[in-house]
């Protein structure tokens, strides 16, 4: 019965994470800018002025993070994942999911180390779903950046400018990159140059396939040229890559999920039996010879995984 208990627990954490982009509305998005612009004006219709103390205070603690190292990064990887948070609202996210999890781990086992096991295993929920999130986006877009460079291109060669090109691609294509396109689209209006817009982009997707289009529509406004046929250049080249490295990704398939299996079966193995049975796990940290068990195993771990990801990870 607690099994059962903590699979349902678990899987309703998942279901939390798995739904943070739509848990912010676009009206909150707006008091929040308008919290930033206009911090002096109280809320009067929506809210009261508890409410927008609070906000106030969550801007406050935002600002203090992003002052900090860890703080950019996370609002970095929170922008790459695409989520509606702000830094202070997934730190507090992390915090109550590592929470929740240690008080379901002593709920069902009644022992300190099973809370402190459950603790650590949900506090790296959100930074593993986060990962997960950006690498799908990076995946995703990179499947979809030679499309819509076939759709630059027409446009371009159709009477369009650069910018109305990237306004036609953002209509016809799906999310993420419509998205990323519609963000450089209203930089420019805003005010911004194409190529800081498209600067900023190349930072929200790491992908060197992008690093080629920047780097050739930014040569193209400095220099010139016939920017259409550049585009059909570089497509071409982006398609043979993305062809070469699905077969690769086909051939490293096998040892890839090896590699995920020899990491995961051990840990969760040792998590259920913490869980179950903490007193017979315990057995294996206490004091003594018997250390080198379970520090000798997760060093072999490590190393055994590191090695299997440098063998299939092949440069294309």
């Amino acid at each position: 019965m607690g099994i059962l208990v903590a699979i349902i627990v678990g899987v309703a954490i998942l279901v939390i994470f798995i739904g943070l982009r739509s848990m912010m509305p676009q009206d909150e998005i707006a008091d929040r800018i308008q919290g930033i612009v206009q911090p002096d004006l109280a809320i009067d219709s929506g809210g009261s002025r508890i409410e927008f103390s609070a906000k106030s205070a969550l801007q406050k603690l935002d600002r203090q993070f992003l002052s900090r190292g860890m703080g950019g990064g996370i609002a970095a990887n929170l922008l790459q994942a695409d989520l509606k948070l702000t830094v202070t609202e997934y730190v507090l996210l992390v915090l109550s999911s590592a929470t929740l999890g240690a008080l379901l781990g002593y709920a069902i086992s009644r022992h300190p180390v099973s809370a402190l096991v459950a603790g650590t295993i949900s506090f790296f929920i959100p930074p593993v779903f986060v990962s997960w999130r950006k690498a799908k986006r990076r995946r995703l877009f990179s499947e979809q950046l030679p499309e819509a460079l076939q759709q630059l291109s027409g446009s371009l060669r159709a009477g369009y400018s650069v910018v109305q090109s990237l306004d036609v691609v953002v209509k016809q294509m799906p999310w993420p990159i419509a998205d990323e396109f519609l963000r450089v689209v209203r930089e420019v209006q805003l005010g911004q140059s194409l190529e800081t817009a498209l600067r900023h982009m190349g930072e929200r997707i790491t992908s060197d396939d992008l690093v080629m289009v920047v780097s050739s529509i930014t040569i193209h406004q400095q220099v010139g040229g016939n920017l259409a046929e550049i585009l059909d250049t570089v497509t071409e080249t982006i398609r043979e890559r993305v062809r070469i490295k699905r077969e690769v990704e086909v051939l490293t398939a096998q040892q890839r999920i090896s590699g995920y299996v020899l990491v995961a079966l051990p840990v969760a193995l040792g998590a259920v039996l913490m869980i179950i049975n903490p007193t017979y796990e315990t057995r294996l940290f206490t004091p003594g010879i018997t250390l080198c068990i379970p520090f000798g195993a997760a060093l072999s771990m490590i190393v055994g995984y590191v090695i299997m990801r440098r063998i299939v990870d092949i440069d294309v």
